[in-house]
């Protein structure tokens, strides 16, 4: 019997989860309610208050689930393993892009993540503090390993969101490179050589800003 009651509560927190998800997406959080969530799960008013606490607590597991990545412990691994400070940064964009294109992403991601990020709640800094950061800092201290700076210096910090833009570019921008670039299909392949660009590139420009001395300073100025 209380087998049988805590797999009903499992079940009854997952239904939760993904009417959240589908209410969020079309509605947004402000306007998502916990009576048309609990109605979609068919679960009890009380239920979300039971297992969750409240709207928002529901809401912040879900985008923490949503944005959690199973794969950065290979990032992590390669960066304090044998491997140079070049492949651990190829190991982390490689992760990353497998994580933001995988298959089987939520169809609701997209546009509960959009709702968020243009009217941002709560459940963004609990989710950038425990999911987010943490990947953050890695790739800091990649970038540092590389460059020869501190994880959290000015321009380790310029590179890496540099690094980090090129990836959510085939996320954010797909409708527009789908029209400029009809024939690129994100098959498996596709998007190895993808990530392998990007980590080519970012790698030739961090060695050659540092070694040409301060980014954002030309030849023909230094120059002078």
């Amino acid at each position: 019997m209380a087998t049988n009651s805590v797999r009903n509560q499992d079940e009854t927190r997952r239904k939760l989860l993904q009417a959240a998800a589908e209410v969020i997406a079309e509605h947004g959080y402000q306007a998502a309610t916990v009576r048309e969530i609990c109605t979609r799960a068919g679960a009890n008013i009380a239920a979300v208050n039971y297992h969750f606490g409240d709207k928002l607590a529901l809401y912040t597991e879900l985008l923490k689930a949503a944005v959690n990545d199973a794969d950065a412990p290979e990032a992590f691994g390669a960066l304090h393993s044998s491997a140079t400070p070049d492949d651990a940064l190829r190991a982390f964009i490689s992760a990353m892009f497998r994580h933001i294109t995988r298959a089987d992403r939520p169809s609701w991601y997209s546009k509960a993540m959009a709702h968020e990020l243009a009217h941002p709640t709560p459940a963004l800094a609990v989710v950038v503090e425990h999911v987010i950061r943490p990947k953050a800092r890695l790739l800091y201290r990649i970038v540092g390993e590389i460059i020869g700076r501190p994880a959290l210096d000015q321009k380790t910090r310029l590179y890496a969101h540099s690094i980090i833009g090129q990836v959510v570019h085939y996320i954010h921008a797909r409708p527009v490179i789908g029209m400029l670039w009809p024939e690129l299909t994100m098959t498996p392949e596709t998007m190895e050589v993808i990530a392998n660009h990007i980590a080519d590139f970012s790698l030739a420009a961090l060695k050659g800003l540092e070694s040409n001395g301060e980014p954002g300073t030309s030849r023909s100025r230094r120059a002078k």
